[in-house]
């Protein structure tokens, strides 16, 4: 994994050894979705990937609150939304239904509304799928 990440920027340390429950870091990504856009919203998944996976900072709500500032919020607003039940009887709605389609890692792609793969990938793979959706190959089932 740190050889796939080193090809694309990413730099796995190890340095946090706990794994999180991830919700909290869904809700404050579907929230800032909703108030700042896509464009936020990838900024915001990666200060958070960089950094758990590389400075080893453990996504709690104190370190999220701070990630959601980094891209336009302020604290108390990623606060409120981190403690908004209903944002996280939503986010938990939209993981089950995930569940349903086979999630068997993370990151979880889908596309058009379809699964397509989870887990690290080579850009390549991507290309593939970007091909198919636009016609340039047939799908392979």
């Amino acid at each position: 994994m740190k050889a796939a990440g080193q090809s694309v920027g990413i730099k796995f340390t190890g340095k946090t050894e706990r794994s999180p429950n991830t919700l909290l870091s869904h809700m404050l990504a579907d929230y800032v979705l909703e108030k700042k856009g896509w464009k936020a919203q990838n900024e915001v998944l990666e200060i958070m990937f960089k950094a758990y996976f590389t400075d080893g900072i453990y996504p709690d709500v104190d370190a999220l609150a701070y990630m959601g500032r980094e891209c336009g919020l302020d604290e108390k607003e990623a606060r409120d939304a981190l403690a908004d039940d209903g944002l996280r009887y939503k986010v938990q709605n939209m993981v089950a239904e995930n569940n349903e389609k086979v999630v068997g890692g993370v990151p979880m792609f889908v596309m058009n509304g379809r699964p397509v793969f989870s887990g690290a990938r080579d850009p390549s793979a991507f290309h593939m799928v970007f091909d198919v959706l636009l016609g340039y190959r047939r799908e392979v089932k």
